[in-house]
């Protein structure tokens, strides 16, 4: 199946086998993002490990998308430089 780099926008060509297990990509799951002139609904702040206390803005509608990534973007160019 054809997919794209969520970051860099490279055509990824993924294989799946019979086991559903992939490669060709590393994928993440699917990400909401608000639609284009989406009202805000709410506003709180929480705590995410690692990134301590965030605001979080959730609207009223969204759209959803796959987001993928090819090797460089996964692993970084100075990683795969070192391979």
């Amino acid at each position: 199946m054809k997919r794209n780099c969520s970051v860099c926008g490279a055509e990824l060509d993924i294989k799946v086998a019979k086991d559903r297990s992939y490669r060709g990509g590393h994928y993440f799951g699917e990400v909401k993002v608000p639609v284009e002139g989406a009202k805000e609904v709410e506003l709180y702040e929480t705590e995410i490990e690692g990134l301590g206390k965030v605001t979080v803005v959730e609207h009223d509608k969204y759209d959803k998308f796959e987001y993928w990534e090819c090797d460089r973007c996964f692993h970084g160019e100075e990683r795969l430089r070192e391979k």
